[in-house]
């Protein structure tokens, strides 16, 4: 992965989230949850951080938490469609009581 710093965001938290991101990338879930949730300690308003965390929850069928992660990032960031969109195909899961591996797929692969 190409580093680019991004404005507001320390580098420790650009750390953390991308090591979250190739073990969700790797389907380490629970890892990744702790690595994104360092980072979110770190830079509260992060909102790529909020994202992803909410798609491990929702792969991990927390879609009530991946929801609500999905609300925060996109309260953050009101432009942010990617969080808007898979948090309404996490209601639509969560209503139809879907596996959430067969409708979203792998969190960091559908939306890179």
């Amino acid at each position: 992965m190409k580093w680019v710093y991004m404005k507001g965001i320390s580098i420790e938290a650009q750390y953390l989230y991308r090591k979250a991101r190739e073990l969700a990338q790797q389907e380490h879930y629970e890892t990744a949850l702790r690595y994104f949730t360092q980072a979110v300690v770190i830079a509260p308003r992060y909102s790529k951080a909020l994202y992803e965390m909410a798609n491990c929850q929702a792969n991990l069928g927390n879609y009530d938490d991946a929801i609500r992660l999905y609300n925060r990032a996109i309260d953050i960031n009101p432009a942010f469609t990617d969080a808007q969109m898979k948090r309404d195909m996490v209601i639509v899961t969560k209503e139809r009581n879907i596996n959430p591996q067969q409708f979203m797929g792998t969190s960091c692969l559908v939306f890179p």
